[in-house]
């Protein structure tokens, strides 16, 4: 019970101070911060090496990244451009609007790597507690998430095709593309790269953004931890407002005039902060992401609207068809209402964690 030249310890642990030790011991200063114990979702990035540089450092770093991920960005297009007979003049520049499509995927997608680098390198802690409160991606439960949004989804879709001629919408038709090539090349750029870019959507906006809102109330064991501002940061409600509402402030900001496209991603990024809490874990969020996604964009090609993508008129959000018009709103809560009970009655049955083991 005495370390080696020391002095016994007030309160010793005795599995420390044992030899042989009956657990490893870590040593290495440089190791990540385990996960906080006996915490919901959105607690998960209040470690034991957080401090109060940690969400400015986070912010100026994710500044730097997303800099240089924009001039390289820029340079790819600039060089495709190049490739495909295009000047160097800002005016003569062209890119095909599959390689258009490609590259507004890939700039989501890329949000990845930048998000795993700010938690495992800034904020030095495992990458594991980004997907759920068990460290790791709940691959069972991601997939049952999966299936489960196929049915709420596929009724929206139906019910917009149904819908469409009554608002004004382009109707759905493979002809509508033009060629069969053009066609074929972007439903393979939309399989192969929209569910990597909804995940990294999710990752930001679900996990970075809730869990870095979610540390900044201090625990009740430390100082300041026992005010009304330290409670009222502790409890799930501003990370969930924060992670349900950034996208949409930044649409609205961008695309002012679109009232109904707003109000739908409010609802469902609201409603997807919810499930994340609600689950302990991105894969709920992931799961009607990357479905509701593929078809979004699919009946954005069928309608000849591939050069839309990327403009505004179509966004990555997962969001239900009709953008712009009172149908889509309708459309998402229907859609959203019926997933949330869907996913709230299986993580039931399952028995699935919401909070941290102790």
């Amino acid at each position: 019970m005495t370390p080696p030249g020391g002095h016994p310890a007030v309160n010793a642990d005795p599995g420390v101070w044992a030899w042989p030790p009956p657990r490893p011991v870590r040593t290495d200063l440089f190791a990540p911060a385990g996960t906080p114990k006996g915490e919901s979702y959105h607690r998960l990035g209040r470690t034991s090496r957080y401090g109060w540089w940690t969400p400015p450092a986070t912010l100026a770093v994710l500044g730097v990244l997303m800099f240089f991920l924009w001039v390289a960005m820029a340079l790819a297009v600039t060089l495709v451009a190049v490739i495909g007979g295009s000047g160097l003049a800002p005016e003569s520049m062209r890119v095909g609007e599959v390689a258009r499509l490609a590259f507004g995927l890939l700039w989501g997608a890329l949000f990845i790597p930048i998000v795993v680098f700010l938690v495992r390198v800034v904020q030095w802690r495992r990458t594991g507690s980004l997907m759920s409160v068990e460290g790791r991606t709940r691959s069972h439960w991601l997939m049952r998430c999966v299936i489960l949004a196929i049915v709420p989804v596929g009724l929206c879709t139906v019910a917009y095709v149904l819908l469409a001629d009554r608002f004004g919408l382009a109707p759905v038709s493979p002809e509508a593309t033009g060629d069969g090539r053009l066609l074929l090349a972007a439903m393979v750029v939309i399989v192969l790269l929209v569910p990597f870019q909804s995940v990294a959507e999710e990752l930001t906006l679900r996990g970075l953004v809730m869990q870095s809102v979610g540390a900044l109330g201090a625990r009740a064991t430390e100082p300041g931890g026992s005010g009304a501002v330290a409670r009222v940061l502790r409890s799930p409600w501003p990370a969930i407002l924060a992670g349900g509402t950034l996208f949409p402030a930044i649409y609205a900001a961008t695309h002012p005039g679109e009232p109904w496209t707003v109000a739908a991603l409010t609802v469902l990024g609201l409603a997807l902060s919810w499930l994340t809490w609600r689950t302990g874990g991105l894969e709920a969020a992931i799961g009607l992401h990357v479905v509701s996604a593929l078809t979004q964009f699919t009946l954005c090609v069928l309608q000849g609207g591939i050069a839309a993508i990327g403009t505004g008129v179509v966004v990555g959000a997962g969001l239900s068809p009709g953008a712009g018009t009172p149908l889509v709103l309708g459309l998402t809560l229907l859609q959203t209402g019926m997933y949330v009970l869907l996913v709230r009655r299986a993580s039931r049955r399952d028995g699935v964690r919401a909070v941290s083991a102790a």
